[in-house]
C-alpha cells in the first residue's frame, strides 16, 4: 500500500505553538519591563516630590531670615518692642527649619552643597542682628547710626541669599534631570511597548496561518485516510474470501485425504484379513495334516505357537487398521472393545456408557472412534489414572462424549500448546464441524470433552452411498 502523501506530510502545528509561546513570552517580558518602568517612574516621581520639598524648606528658611532681617531694622528705626516679634519668632524658628532644610536637600544632591561655608555665614548674620539689637536697646537711637556693622549684615545677608540662590539652583538642576530622565524612560517604554506589541502581533498571526495550514492539512490528511481505508477495507475483504476459499478447500482436501486414509486403511485391513489370516489358516492346516510323526513335538507345538501368533497379530493389525466392530456393531461396540484391549491388560477399571451411536454418521462415527483412541492412548502413557470413564449421547443436534480419568490432572502434567495428539484430535474433529476441549475433570484428573454435529438424513444418505464403493486393490 501506497503511504507516501501520509509519510511525506510535515505539520505545521509544532511551529504554531512555538509561534504562540514566543508571543506569549514577549508579552510577559513586556509586562514585566512595564512594571520596572512603573517602578521607576515612582522612584523619579518621590525623588522630584522630595527636590520641590527641599526647594520649599530653602525657601521657607530664607523667610525666617527675611524676618530677622526685618525685624531687626523695624526695632533698630522705631525702638519698638513690637518689631522684635517676627524677629524673636523668626529665630526660634530657624534651628528646626534649617535642620529639615539639611535633611531634604541631602535626600536630592549628595554633593555641591558648602555647608560649613553656609552655616558659618548663617551664624554670622545671626551675630550680627543680635548685636545691632542689643546696642539699640544700650544706646538708642545712636545706634542705627553704626553702617559699618550694618554694612556687614547687610553683605552677609547678600552672601546668604547668594548661597541660597546656588542652592536653588542645584535643586532645580536635579529637577531637570529628573524630567529629562522621565522623557527618556517613557519614551524608551513607548517604543519597546510598540515593538513588543508588534512582534507579538505578528507572532500571532504566524501562528494563525500555521494553524490554519495545519487544519488544512489535517483535513487532506483525513480524506486521504478515508480514501485508504476503503481501499483497504475493499482488500481486506478479497484476502477474507481467498482465504476463506483457501480454508475451505484445505478442508475439502483434507477430508478427501482422510477419506483417502482411512479407505486405503479398510483396503490394507481386508488384505491383512484375508490374505495373511488365510495364509496362516492354509499353513495350521497343512501342518495339523501332516502324519503324527512327520515333526518333532516341540517344533511342531513352536510352529502351533508361531501360527498362533500370526494369525493373533493379522487381526490386531487389520484391527487397528480398521476396527470391524465399528461397522458391523456400532460405535459402542467398538470402543467398549476399544477400552478393553487397552485398559485390561494394565490394570485400568474402565465404564463405558455410549448411547445414541447409531445417530452418527459413518464419517462422524470413525472421527470420533479415532479422536477416542488417541484420548485412551494418552490416558495409559501420561495419566497414571487407575479409573477412566468414557460416557456420552446424542445431546439435540449434537452428539457429546466425555472421557474422565482420576490421573494426576493438568496440574501435574499440564497441557501443551500446541501438543501433537491434542492438536490431530481437534483438527479431527473441526473436518467434521465439531470441537474437542481438554480441562480438568470434575473429581479430579483430566477432561476430554468430544462434539460432534449430527448428520442431516440427506447428508448421512450420501456419506452412506459413498463409503460403499471400496477402492480398487
Amino acid at each position: 500500500m501506497d503511504s507516501g502523501p501520509l509519510t511525506s506530510s510535515r505539520s505545521w502545528l509544532l511551529p504554531a505553538l512555538a509561534a504562540l509561546a514566543a508571543a506569549l513570552v514577549l508579552i510577559l517580558a513586556s509586562a514585566l519591563n512595564a512594571q520596572r518602568s512603573l517602578a521607576a517612574l515612582n522612584e523619579m516621581a518621590d525623588t522630584r516630590g522630595r527636590a520641590r520639598a527641599a526647594s520649599l524648606h530653602a525657601e521657607h528658611t530664607l523667610s525666617l531670615f527675611k524676618d530677622v532681617e526685618g525685624g531687626m531694622r523695624g526695632y533698630l528705626l522705631t525702638g519698638h518692642d513690637s518689631h522684635l516679634e517676627p524677629y524673636r519668632a523668626a529665630r526660634a524658628a530657624l534651628p528646626a527649619s534649617y535642620a529639615a532644610l539639611r535633611a531634604a536637600v541631602g535626600e536630592v544632591l549628595a554633593d555641591g552643597v558648602d555647608w560649613p561655608a553656609l552655616d558659618a555665614e548663617l551664624a554670622r548674620r545671626l551675630d550680627i542682628a543680635e548685636r545691632l539689637v542689643a546696642q539699640r536697646r544700650q544706646r538708642g537711637r545712636d545706634a542705627a547710626a553704626e553702617q559699618a556693622l550694618l554694612a556687614e549684615g547687610k553683605a552677609s545677608m547678600d552672601a546668604i541669599r547668594g548661597r541660597f540662590a546656588e542652592l536653588d539652583a542645584g535643586i532645580d538642576r536635579r529637577l531637570a534631570e529628573l524630567d529629562a530622565a522621565v522623557e527618556r524612560l517613557r519614551a524608551e517604554a513607548y517604543r519597546s511597548d510598540w515593538l513588543t506589541a508588534g512582534v507579538a502581533v505578528a507572532l500571532v498571526l504566524l501562528a494563525t496561518a500555521l494553524l490554519l495550514r495545519e487544519r488544512q492539512l489535517r483535513i487532506r490528511l483525513a480524506d486521504e485516510l478515508q480514501v485508504i481505508n476503503r481501499t483497504l477495507d475493499a482488500r481486506v475483504r478479497e484476502r477474507t474470501a481467498e482465504l476463506s476459499a483457501a480454508r475451505d478447500r484445505i478442508a475439502g482436501f483434507a477430508g478427501e485425504l482422510e477419506r483417502g486414509v482411512e479407505a486405503e486403511r479398510r483396503r490394507l485391513s481386508r488384505e491383512v484379513h484375508d490374505q495373511i489370516g488365510q495364509v496362516f489358516s492354509a499353513i495350521r492346516m497343512i501342518v495339523r495334516g501332516l502324519p503324527a510323526n512327520a515333526l518333532p513335538a516341540d517344533q511342531a507345538a513352536v510352529l502351533e505357537q508361531a501360527i498362533d501368533m500370526g494369525v493373533a497379530t493379522a487381526r490386531r493389525i487389520a484391527g487397528e487398521l480398521r476396527p470391524p466392530l465399528l461397522d458391523d456393531l456400532g460405535l459402542p461396540a467398538a470402543v467398549t472393545h476399544l477400552a478393553d484391549r487397552l485398559f485390561a491388560p494394565a490394570g485400568i477399571d474402565c465404564e463405558v456408557a455410549l448411547a445414541g451411536g447409531e445417530a452418527l454418521g459413518e464419517a462422524e462415527s470413525l472421527a470420533v472412534f479415532r479422536i477416542l483412541q488417541e484420548a485412551c492412548s494418552n490416558i495409559l502413557r501420561h495419566a497414571g489414572a487407575r479409573r477412566v470413564a468414557i460416557r456420552g449421547g446424542a445431546d439435540g443436534g449434537v452428539y457429546r462424549i466425555e472421557v474422565d480419568d482420576d490421573g494426576g490432572g493438568l496440574a501435574t502434567a499440564p497441557v501443551r500448546a500446541g501438543a501433537l495428539g491434542i492438536v490431530g484430535m481437534q483438527e479431527r474433529a473441526a473436518l467434521l464441524g465439531g470441537t474437542v476441549r481438554v480441562g480438568a475433570a470434575p473429581g479430579g484428573g483430566v477432561r476430554v470433552g468430544i462434539a460432534m454435529p449430527l448428520p442431516s438424513p440427506r447428508a448421512a444418505g450420501q456419506n452412506a452411498g459413498h463409503d460403499e464403493e471400496d477402492p480398487a486393490p
